[in-house]
């Protein structure tokens, strides 16, 4: 039982770092870090994505540092193991989604949502929206804003976005996105 809920905390605690990593050392601090660099490279670029290698390389301090401080607090390493399991476990699904925001269509009425609250991080305002996997912590730090429609530029293609035959937006799509 005790496992499983570390397991479970540790899922929950992503989303916390998630946000803490993307708005300050993505956007508020202007320190020039690998992290702030590739962040920035995806701005520009926003079909691109860090190597796989930087994020296995960043990943392992990470796990070492949550791993000695969960065993710190309860003096149980497997309860810290579960833990940093748990939270690793999200990370690797935040990297599949956010990978899937920018390369495939939504699926569901939840994936055009959380799409749309990216993109308007992406197209509209920077500052807001630092979320991926969720709103809810943009939400409890007043830095979430919701945008009816999506302006896309006309530079940045995201193919699911796109009619197959023609240019501009997927009939599916056009009363969520436009290009500008």
């Amino acid at each position: 039982m005790k496992y499983g809920l570390a397991f479970a905390i540790g899922i929950i605690s992503w989303p916390f770092l998630e946000y803490i990593l993307h708005r300050f050392l993505g956007h508020v601090l202007k320190v020039n870090t690998l992290f702030k660099k590739e962040h920035t490279r995806h701005h520009v670029e926003t079909n691109y994505f860090a190597p796989l290698l930087y994020k296995i390389a960043a990943s392992i301090p990470i796990c070492a540092s949550t791993m000695t401080l969960v065993t710190l607090i309860t003096s149980d390493w497997k309860i810290a193991l579960c833990y940093t399991i748990g939270f690793i476990s999200m990370y690797t699904v935040y990297e599949w989604v956010h990978w899937s925001f920018h390369a495939c269509a939504p699926r569901t009425k939840l994936g055009l949502r959380l799409r749309k609250h990216h993109f308007a991080h992406h197209f509209h305002n920077p500052k807001m929206n630092h979320g991926v996997t969720t709103t809810i912590i943009d939400r409890l730090a007043g830095t979430y804003v919701e945008v009816e429609t999506i302006k896309v530029p006309k530079n940045i293609m995201l193919p699911w976005l796109l009619k197959k035959e023609a240019f501009g937006i997927d009939p599916k799509f056009e009363n969520d996105f436009q290009l500008r």
